[in-house]
């Protein structure tokens, strides 16, 4: 298998490719980076999966074209959750027929995030895109489903990590604003000839959770996590990280990319402990 590196926040062509990651070539290969994730998965058997749309839609339409897709190349679009940096591609995958997967409340009501001032930003869907999704080829799913073969989506994750708790996240309910544990959130896993591979969007419920809930799944080796390892958020003594990297070591995890809402101290850390990690920016790409 394969994957592509859609939309990230960072992109250059400042690193060289190596045996398994292969980067954008120069300056004429423009590809550009945003606050937003989508990866584009293609799997032994042929298929080709997009995890997320990106943040804008022109910064999405962009890279996927420079990376050589159109959206009649797409298989499916699994929609890990739908705050804004993850879906602003969406609206164009549905016109063009698309089909899209995703958990039944996901886009369910507003979403925002509390920020330093006091206040709470609006993180939601664009109206335009919650508007398409009335014309969508949707699937909906909450429990562990095969979409491909080899590829499985998560079903909702169990929580068990006490330091893999969300406090930052709200959500619109019933006319009032709670906290949003973020229940809708699922990964992708994907089996491959090293094993494993979970493919993340944001991890609000947390990466770790997912590896524990993936062996349940599977029975099998988790090789590579790779996706939004959500640890930038300034934790006292960088407890969550160093948890974080504690239980990957733990569970057996070989290779990791964290991308998107990871974080440069998180990623700087992360470094540190795992010889097997990659830099996925806009426009790389890697094989499993």
């Amino acid at each position: 298998m394969k994957f592509c590196t859609v939309v990230d926040n960072h992109s250059g062509t400042s690193f060289d490719s190596r045996k398994m990651v292969r980067r954008a070539l120069g300056p004429q290969h423009h590809y550009l980076s945003e606050h937003g994730f989508s990866l584009l998965v293609e799997t032994d058997a042929g298929k080709k999966i997009l995890i997320d749309a990106g943040a804008s839609e022109m910064v999405f339409r962009n890279n996927l074209e420079l990376l050589g897709y159109r959206p009649q190349d797409i298989d499916l679009v699994f929609i890990t959750h739908s705050h804004y940096d993850h879906v602003g591609g969406l609206k164009y995958l549905i016109e063009n027929g698309v089909p899209v997967y995703t958990h039944p409340k996901a886009f369910s009501g507003k979403k925002f995030v509390a920020v330093p001032d006091g206040t709470q930003r609006d993180i939601s869907a664009g109206d335009d895109v919650v508007q398409a999704l009335g014309r969508a080829k949707l699937n909906l799913i909450s429990t562990p489903t095969e979409i491909s073969p080899g590829v499985k989506v998560s079903g909702e994750i169990p929580r068990s990590m006490p330091f893999e708790v969300e406090t930052k996240f709200f959500k619109e309910e019933n006319g009032h604003i709670v906290l949003d544990n973020m229940t809708e959130e699922m990964c992708l896993m994907v089996s491959s000839k090293q094993g494993l591979v979970i493919l993340t969007g944001c991890g609000h419920p947390g990466v770790v959770n997912m590896v524990q809930l993936a062996k349940k799944q599977f029975d099998k080796r988790v090789y590579m996590v790779a996706g939004g390892f959500h640890l930038s958020a300034n934790v006292p003594n960088n407890e969550r990280i160093l948890r974080t990297m504690d239980a990957l070591k733990n569970f057996g995890v070989e290779r990791i990319a964290p991308m998107h809402c990871t974080g440069f101290n998180a990623q700087k850390m992360l470094s540190d402990r795992f010889v097997n990690m990659d830099m996925l920016w806009s426009g790389s790409e890697i094989e499993i």
